[in-house]
């Protein structure tokens, strides 16, 4: 049986023998909604020497007189209720070695950037920017809500790192835009205010400039019905998608080569964490695109 989440859509293949006779409400492991996934036959009768009824939903306070197996047989249906999806490997099939199951729930830490205690400043960092470029399904899939200052945080990050590259390179002449400005010899006398320039305002410019992107995103997403997560998930896709414009300290295809990369990755992020399709997440980001072009063809007019 393919049990599906009817909230965040996460699905998972459940064999029918691993599934309790008599269960019948899931609780999904990635967003905690609890769901009826099946319908049963109408209840029975059963003794109290029975080891549970068959509607979880019928135990009322009408068995006080029966104080001790009531209990026992709460018990038992809260444990049959619960997560079927974390449950069902204990119901049935070989354990994992333990091992194992600590390499599986050190892996499932989405964002080492989060957790810089572990993994220190620069490594958290190194190792999110890998995850997001290398495996951006598994990254995104497994992102939980923290909210918007770590992701934040990394997003400028990688903004002025680039651009710093970008500006050292039109120094040693490397792109045109270097000649363009100046004398190539005024490039060494403005390191250090150009520097404390970008340091200072530029941070504030891009974390402006997140929150205004997020948020038109978030509203063509929401438009399409692929905005399941919240803001807050456009925002964190959105930050950590720019992971592969650190590319742009390579110069002349850096640049091109980290915008495209991020786009794909980003887009990526949007599918899995609001738990939607690829179609959703295309169509609301093209809409924004053909609205501009539109009016700009409106205003130009003949």
């Amino acid at each position: 049986m393919r049990i599906t989440c009817p909230k965040c859509m996460f699905q998972q293949d459940v064999p029918d023998d691993k599934i309790p006779e008599h269960a019948f409400r899931a609780t999904c492991p990635k967003c905690k909604e609890k769901f009826q996934f099946r319908d049963l036959e109408e209840p029975q009768e059963f003794t109290l020497e029975d080891d549970f009824r068959e509607d979880f939903g019928d135990s009322t306070e009408q068995d006080k007189g029966d104080s001790k197996p009531h209990r026992e047989k709460s018990s038992r249906e809260e444990n049959n209720e619960e997560s079927l999806w974390s449950k069902l490997e204990d119901l049935g099939g070989p354990r994992e070695e333990p091992q194992r199951e600590q390499a599986v729930q050190e892996e499932s830490s989405a964002s080492p950037w989060e957790n810089l205690q572990q993994y220190g400043f620069f490594p958290g960092f190194f190792e999110t920017v890998k995850r997001v470029m290398l495996a951006p399904g598994p990254f995104f899939r497994k992102m939980q809500p923290g909210g918007l200052g770590m992701p934040l945080g990394f997003f400028v990050l990688v903004s002025v790192i680039q651009v710093l590259a970008t500006f050292l390179w039109n120094m040693t002449g490397m792109f045109p835009a270097a000649a363009e400005h100046g004398a190539p010899g005024m490039g060494i006398g403005m390191v250090g205010a150009g520097s404390a320039l970008i340091l200072l305002v530029y941070p504030l410019f891009m974390a402006a400039w997140l929150f205004i992107v997020s948020g038109v995103t978030h509203l063509f997403l929401m438009a399409f019905q692929a905005g399941r997560s919240g803001f807050e998930g456009t925002f964190r896709a959105t930050a950590y998608g720019s992971a592969p414009m650190l590319l742009g300290v390579l110069p002349i295809l850096g640049p091109f080569i980290g915008a495209v990369w991020s786009l794909v990755v980003t887009v990526m992020g949007y599918r899995y964490i609001h738990g939607t399709s690829y179609t959703r997440v295309i169509l609301a980001l093209i809409a924004p695109v053909m609205i501009v072009v539109l009016l700009a063809t409106m205003m130009m007019g003949p």
